[in-house]
C-alpha cells in the first residue's frame, strides 16, 4: 500500500466532510473493501456455486430442471447480466470465477503476449454471437432444458478460460477473448459504481501502487478525468493497494452524458450489435412472434419454406428463429451505419468518432429491456425452484412457493422500463449530439440520424403492442 500519500487524508479539509456517496469512507463496507474481505468472499461464493452446478450436472441424471439449468440460466445469465451491470456497473466480472483463478493462472503461466491481430472487441463479440447467441436462438432447448449440457457447455467454456489464462499474460482472456468481457465492461457504463482517486495525492504520487496492483495494466487514476474506466473489472485491487482510490456511487449513466476519452475506436459496435441481438432480435422472437402476426412475419415464412426443403428438424434447428437473429442483426446494423455516415457527413468529420460518441446513448435500450423478463422468470420460475433444488440436495424436504405469479399487479411497473429505456435513450442522444456541434439546426440533423437505431427499436416495439392490443391474443409462451 503507498503509505506516504495515504497521510494526505490526514490534513485535507475537504475530506471532513465526505461525500456520502464514496462508498469506501462508509464505516464496515469501507473497511471490508480496503481489506479485500469483501471482493473474496463474494469470488469464493461465486467459484463455489459454479463449481456445484457443473459438478451436480455433469454427475446428476439429465433433466430439464436441476441446479445447472437454475444456476446458469436462471441466476447467472438473465440477473447478473440484465440487472446488476446496468444496476451497479460491469461488477460480475470484479468476482467471476474464471477471472479469480485465471490471475493465479497468469502468473503461474507462460507469460506470452497476445497475438496484436487478435487483440480488441471483435473476439468477444464473435465469441458471444457465434458461442451463445446463434445456440440460444436457433436451438433454445439444447441447453436451457438440458443439465448435462448446460455443464459440458460451461466446462468447455472454463477450459477455454484457463488455457488462455496459462499460455498468455495480462489477463488476455478477459479483455479480448471472454464474451460477456466486453459487452459488460461497455454496457456497465450505465451503473452507479465507479473508481476514482484523490487527484491531489495522485500529483504527489511516485510509486503508482494502483498501476502495479491492476492485472490489466490500467491507470485507475486517469479514470475519472477520462471519463472512462476502460475494461476495468471493479476486482477492487487497486483500492487494497492504495488509500487515494475510492469506490464513489454516481448517478445512473452519469458517464453517459459527458466525452469520453480513450474509446475504442470499434467500442460503437458492440453498442449497436448489442441492440441488434438483445433489442431488436428479441423484440422480433419474444415480441411479435407472441403476437397474431407470427404466420406472416417473414423470418416465420422463411423459415417455414426452407424446412420444407431441408432435412433439418425444428425442434433441434429452428432456421426461422435463427432468421429472427440475423435479421435483428442486420436490420439494426445497416441502419446505424447509415444514420452515423449521414450525421458524419452533415458534421464533416470522420465517422467513426461520430458514431462512437453517438452509440453510447444505445446502452439504456439495448440492456434495460431485457430486465423485465429476467425479473418476472425470476421471480415466478427460477427462485423458488431453485430453493427447493437446493433443499433436496440438502437432503430437506422443505417446498417454497414462488415469490410472485403471472399478473401480479406490480409487474405492470416492470413493463414501464422499456418506455423508460427508449426515453433515456432519446435524452442521452440529444445530450450527446450537443458533444458535436453547438449549432441548433445541425444538432436536431445529428440527433435524429444518430436516432435513427433506437428508432427502428421503437417502431417493431409499438407493433408488437398495437398487433396486441387491436387483434384477437394468442398465448404467451417460451
Amino acid at each position: 500500500m503507498n503509505k506516504i500519500i495515504a497521510t494526505s487524508h490526514t490534513h485535507d479539509p475537504a475530506l471532513s466532510n465526505t461525500a456520502k456517496n464514496e462508498l469506501t469512507a462508509w464505516p464496515l463496507l469501507g473497511w471490508l473493501l480496503k481489506k479485500g474481505f469483501l471482493m473474496t468472499g463474494l469470488r469464493l461464493f461465486a467459484c463455489s456455486t459454479f463449481a456445484v452446478a457443473i459438478v451436480t450436472g455433469l454427475l446428476f441424471n439429465d433433466a430439464r430442471v436441476g441446479l445447472a439449468t437454475l444456476i446458469f440460466w436462471g441466476i447467472f445469465w438473465p440477473l447478473l447480466t440484465a440487472i446488476v451491470t446496468p444496476s451497479f456497473g460491469n461488477l460480475f466480472c470484479g468476482i467471476c470465477p474464471h477471472g479469480f483463478i485465471g490471475k493465479k493462472l497468469n502468473k503461474l503461466g507462460l507469460q506470452r503476449s497476445f497475438p496484436k491481430k487478435l487483440k480488441g472487441i471483435w473476439g468477444g463479440i464473435f465469441a458471444i454471437v457465434l458461442g451463445y447467441w446463434v445456440i440460444a436462438y436457433a436451438m433454445p432447448g439444447l441447453l436451457s432444458s438440458s443439465t448435462r449440457n448446460t455443464a459440458i457447455y460451461f466446462t468447455l467454456f472454463t477450459l477455454a478460460a484457463f488455457t488462455i489464462f496459462f499460455i498468455y499474460k495480462d489477463m488476455a482472456w478477459c479483455k479480448h477473448i471472454c464474451p460477456l468481457g466486453r459487452v459488460l465492461s461497455t454496457h456497465g457504463k450505465i451503473g452507479i459504481l465507479q473508481i476514482q482517486t484523490d487527484q491531489n495525492d495522485c500529483n504527489q504520487c511516485k510509486s503508482f501502487d494502483c498501476v502495479k496492483a491492476c492485472s490489466y495494466h490500467l491507470s485507475p487514476f486517469n479514470f475519472e478525468k477520462r471519463n472512462n474506466m476502460g475494461s476495468c473489472t471493479l476486482c477492487m485491487d487497486c483500492i487494497t493497494a492504495c488509500n487515494s482510490v475510492k469506490l464513489v456511487a454516481k448517478t445512473p449513466g452519469s458517464a453517459l452524458k459527458a466525452s469520453i476519452a480513450n474509446q475504442n475506436k470499434y467500442e460503437m459496435w458492440v453498442f449497436v450489435i448489442i441492440l441488434g441481438v438483445a433489442g431488436v432480435g428479441i423484440q422480433f422472437l419474444h415480441g411479435l412472434q407472441h403476437t397474431p402476426l407470427k404466420p406472416y412475419l417473414p423470418w416465420t415464412l422463411l423459415g417455414d419454406m426452407m424446412h420444407g426443403y431441408l432435412p433439418v428438424n425444428p425442434e433441434s434447428f429452428n432456421i426461422g428463429r435463427l432468421l429472427a437473429l440475423v435479421m435483428g442483426l442486420g436490420i439494426t446494423l445497416t441502419v446505424s451505419t447509415w444514420g452515423y455516415r449521414k450525421a458524419s457527413h452533415v458534421l464533416g468529420i470522420h465517422w467513426a468518432h461520430t458514431a462512437n460518441t453517438l452509440a453510447v446513448a444505445l446502452a439504456p435500450l439495448a440492456i434495460i429491456g431485457l430486465i423485465p423478463h429476467a425479473v418476472t422468470g425470476f421471480t415466478t420460475r427460477t427462485a423458488h425452484t431453485l430453493s427447493n433444488e437446493v433443499g433436496t440436495l440438502l437432503g430437506a424436504n422443505w417446498q417454497i412457493a414462488p415469490l410472485a405469479a403471472r399478473g401480479d399487479a406490480w409487474f405492470t411497473y416492470l413493463n414501464w422500463l422499456p418506455y423508460l429505456a427508449m426515453l433515456w435513450t432519446l435524452w442521452l442522444l440529444w445530450q450527446r449530439s450537443a458533444l458535436l456541434t453547438s449549432h441548433s439546426s445541425t444538432r436536431f440533423k445529428i440527433f435524429f440520424y444518430g436516432s435513427l437505431p433506437a428508432i427502428t427499436y421503437m417502431i417493431i416495439f409499438a407493433i408488437k403492442v398495437l398487433a396486441l392490443v387491436l387483434m384477437d391474443g394468442i398465448e404467451h409462451a417460451h
